[in-house]
């Protein structure tokens, strides 16, 4: 059940005291806002790289088929 696999994720939580859980969800939280504005740029960088590719050699990102 839904239940039984949130139990089997949180099985290394169990041992922390509350204090624990809440400075391990702070850390947590600062590291997502860190990595964030990495992401954005990530994916800002792929988008324009795919711009540039379809202006200049769309070819590039046809699929080929294995079956041919």
């Amino acid at each position: 059940s839904d239940d039984t696999d949130r139990k089997k994720g949180a099985g290394s939580y169990y041992h922390l005291t509350h204090s624990e859980l809440v400075a391990l969800l702070v850390q947590r939280e600062v590291e997502l806002r860190r990595l964030k504005p990495q992401v954005k740029d990530l994916e800002d960088y792929i988008d324009t790289l795919l711009v540039r590719i379809m202006e200049q050699k769309p070819t590039l990102l046809q699929v080929r088929s294995k079956f041919k």
